[in-house]
């Protein structure tokens, strides 16, 4: 019996062990360019976005939705190509599915161009 309750309680830590590692998202580094670099070109600013989307199946099986955050940003910085990226800001939305939910993450930037 003390067998069992042993084996039980590793087997209960490692379940939780895999759905708390399963909950750890992507931490991301937003650059700030110096304003100075970007002075002269303020009037000549453009708005970009980029989005992506997650899904939690059940509300308990996370599926693409620890590195969103990374996939907008990596999209943000594709489309500003060697321009300066500004003013980033961050929304985060949700949808009901009715198996699960969609998790969604837009960043906005004003990108300036380097002279």
């Amino acid at each position: 019996m003390k067998y069992i309750r042993k084996i039980v309680a590793i087997a209960s830590l490692g379940i939780f062990g895999f759905f708390i590692v399963g909950c750890s998202g992507t931490p991301i580094y937003i650059e700030t360019p110096d304003p100075k670099a970007y002075e002269g070109s303020k009037d000549k600013g453009r708005e970009i976005s980029a989005s992506a989307s997650g899904f939690q199946l059940l509300l308990f099986i996370p599926i693409d939705i620890n590195d969103r955050h990374e996939k907008a940003y990596q999209l943000l910085k594709a489309q500003a190509g060697n321009g300066y990226l500004t003013d980033v800001k961050i929304k985060e939305s949700w949808t009901y599915a009715f198996v699960g939910t969609v998790y969604k993450t837009t960043l906005t930037a004003t990108v300036y161009p380097k002279e």
